[in-house]
């Protein structure tokens, strides 16, 4: 008699688990890759060539969940505005003051690791150019400290990325200190920041707008690159079209 009460009481609660389990929601898996970044026709060869060291972001970025920040009585009603650079209005927004985990919503790595991967492929593509035949690309190491990549309920995206960047020797395979000056290589040092405006509550729209700001910030790394080799004494440029 005890053990079929014990399991006739272990069949519901079973009953339940499963049917918690066939109603969570789906879990969807974003990346910072933009879709439509642009080819190349696989022929151009590229005259820079990056290679992406430290990837420094706020520890509260630094997971597979998308991080959103706000609270759901934040969400506006109205339409999305348009895309712009240069830093958020407000300075730290009134929506920064909390964050939240999209469980369900996440990136294909970590945060650090998603924004390596989408730098790395957009930098490719964006550094392909007719080199000249028989010549080296040039061999670069490019660092990064994020200060912000939020992306808000209210359909905010803000962007705060100082970049370094250090040619390094074609046959140099280690890993010097980049912050070292008495190694003598010319390091460039630049800042990102860009903010743009998405769909209020869109998962999907800020995926899309975080996306753009990777793009931006690595066809202004590119911009930047190829005056800098020229002359160390160029400054930082802003890519045309990133507005």
């Amino acid at each position: 008699m005890i053990m079929r009460a014990v399991f006739k009481s272990v069949v519901p609660a079973l009953a339940l688990a499963l049917a918690a389990c066939a109603s969570s929601p789906p879990v969807h898996f974003h990346t910072l890759s933009a879709m439509d970044a642009p080819g190349n026709g696989n022929r151009a060869q590229p005259d820079l060539r990056y290679r992406i060291g430290t990837v420094d972001v706020p520890e509260r970025l630094n997971r597979v969940d998308i991080v959103v920040s706000g609270r759901e009585a934040d969400v506006p009603a109205g339409k999305a505005g348009t895309g712009q650079a240069g830093g958020s209005p407000s300075g730290t927004p009134a929506w920064a003051t909390s964050v939240m985990l999209l469980e369900n919503n996440r990136w294909d790595a970590p945060f650090a690791d998603a924004l390596r991967d989408a730098l790395g492929a957009r930098l490719a593509v964006a550094a392909a150019s007719s080199a000249a035949a028989g010549s080296q690309p040039a061999q670069l190491r490019l660092s990064l400290q994020v200060y912000r990549f939020d992306a808000s309920r209210s359909g905010d995206v803000d962007a705060l990325v100082d970049w370094r960047l250090r040619r390094t020797d074609a046959s140099d395979d280690t890993d010097v200190a980049e912050d070292d000056a008495s190694a003598g290589s010319r390091v460039l040092s630049c800042r990102y920041q860009g903010y743009e405006h998405v769909q209020a509550g869109d998962v999907d729209a800020l995926v899309a707008g975080m996306q753009r700001q990777v793009a931006r910030l690595a066809d202004d790394i590119v911009a930047s690159t190829r005056p800098w080799l020229h002359d160390d004494k160029a400054g930082c440029v802003q890519a045309a079209g990133g507005a």
